[in-house]
């Protein structure tokens, strides 16, 4: 059965009349109209498309569409006939009376889809289209992965099928990135004046449709370990039981043999893995040449502007080929001149941070986090160990008695004024006295007294420590 068999014979002629225009804005506004109500009624369109036509940008031209619509009718006028033109098309169901007793006027399904899929071309606005993208593919593995998945009780149609499209969808937005810097970088060659250049930057949505992703990418580290996690669940989808799943549903649903669903599996998973591992970093390498080559032209563009096209390098490298054959009074008398066309207005600094070039951070560095679900109790325990044996507490009772030890106490008793604190090292050590006095273990104890003590490096309470009798 051909698909246009099952779709009304004027489907397509809204997109073939003077006004298309119209039509076109006239559903998407009924589309989102009908998203933020349970059921859009004749009424609602109608009054949503009087709206529109009242404030609407467009000249709309004299046609017959079964009736005649002009921009000499009323808008109310005009709506009713692009109402009635709409249903005549398919667009809007056929007329039937809801609960109000006025008639329902959804938008058909094929119409939903074929508009949505129009503004997914063409639309402007492509925000965060590639990070959702990779997200995509990364929820999906990792959700087909866990247990009990879901997915997994059809996995070519729940799995592969989705990432496949997914794959295909952000090679066509890695390829709109490449068009736009193209595009950009003609316009930069074109534009004559500087006010030009500001008003390029400032109001130009083509920038905002290049940079807006490609910047988070490139900032973010998280997307490079995304990739290399997607990476390496497809090669454990691949190996995984879910890939015989997959070769028997397909077989049922394409009525193939097993080589031909191999063959035709094994296909797509190769291209997945190829576009992941190789063709994804190639294509943001050539992005990332094309930016450098992009920001150049722009300088040099500048330059170009500002100088009413007059190339200064050549223009100073001949005046210095002159200086060099005058003799030295000439030279003396042209270098006066030369400096009476140059006016210092102000003087400034800059550091090495302004002009140093940062090195490239390598996005292919491994994970060095530690998956826990993966280390046994005992794992646990020895990495544990291992890092209280490496970072000891300077502090520690044994420590601070070690510290006391070593000191000279007159009657068993030591004046913190006594202890010669000069480092902050010496002040944690008498804070920590003040802790562990009490303790098991611990062989002094601090009386406390009235007032405090000046030191080199702090104020700290004037107490006593005393060793304990019985130590």
């Amino acid at each position: 059965m051909s698909y246009f068999d099952s779709l009304n014979d004027k489907f397509f002629n809204p997109f073939c009349c003077r006004n298309r225009e119209v039509y076109f804005e006239s559903i998407s506004l009924l589309i989102e109209k009908s998203k933020e109500i349970p059921i859009l009624y004749e009424t609602d369109a109608r009054q949503c498309l009087i709206i529109y036509l009242q404030n609407c940008m467009y000249s709309i031209e004299t046609e017959d569409i079964g009736e005649e619509i002009s921009s000499v009718r009323s808008p109310q006028e005009n709506a009713s006939a692009i109402l009635r033109y709409f249903r005549t098309c398919g667009w809007i169901t056929p007329k039937e009376i809801g609960r109000t007793g006025d008639n329902i006027a959804s938008v058909s399904a094929y119409c939903r889809k074929l508009i949505d899929a129009i503004h997914r071309i063409f639309d402007q606005d492509t925000n965060s289209t590639i990070t959702n993208h990779i997200f995509s593919i990364y929820e999906i593995l990792k959700t087909s992965l866990g247990k009990d998945s879901a997915r997994a009780i059809r996995p070519y149609s729940n799995i592969l099928v989705p990432l496949v499209e997914n794959e295909c969808d952000l090679k066509n937005e890695l390829l709109i990135l490449k068009d736009s810097i193209r595009e950009i970088m003609r316009a930069v060659m074109k534009m004559p004046d500087v006010n030009s250049f500001g008003q390029f930057l400032i109001k130009d949505e083509m920038l905002t449709r290049f940079f807006n992703d490609y910047f988070f990418i490139k900032k973010s580290g998280l997307i490079p370990s995304y990739i290399s996690e997607i990476a390496r669940m497809l090669h454990r989808l691949r190996r995984s039981e879910l890939y015989d799943k997959m070769l028997s549903e397909y077989r049922k649903l394409k009525n193939n043999d097993e080589f031909r669903a191999k063959e035709i599996i094994d296909r797509q998973f190769g291209e997945l893995e190829s576009f992941i591992n190789f063709e994804y970093e190639q294509e943001m390498n050539y992005i990332d040449n094309k930016i450098n080559t992009y920001y150049n032209l722009y300088a040099t563009r500048m330059m170009m502007v500002l100088s009413n096209g007059t190339n200064l390098e050549h223009a100073i490298n001949r005046i210095l080929m002159l200086l060099k054959d005058m003799d030295e009074e000439n030279r003396e008398f042209v270098l006066q001149q030369l400096a009476q066309t140059h006016q210092l207005q102000s003087v400034g600094f800059i550091s090495r941070k302004s002009f140093e070039r940062r090195k490239k951070a390598n996005p292919n560095l491994k994970n060095a986090g530690i998956v826990m679900d993966e280390l046994s109790e005992e794992e646990r325990q020895r990495l544990t160990d291992e890092l209280i044996t490496e970072t000891p507490d300077r502090y520690s009772l044994d420590h601070v008695k070690d510290y006391f030890d070593r000191m000279t106490f007159l009657r068993d008793k030591l004046r913190v004024d006594e202890c010669g604190v000069r480092t902050r090292d010496d002040a944690m050590m008498v804070a920590a006295s003040m802790i562990y006095s009490g303790t098991a273990g611990f062989p002094y104890e601090v009386e406390f007294e009235e007032g405090t003590v000046e030191t080199e490096v702090a104020t700290i309470s004037k107490i006593s420590i005393k060793r304990k009798c019985d130590e």
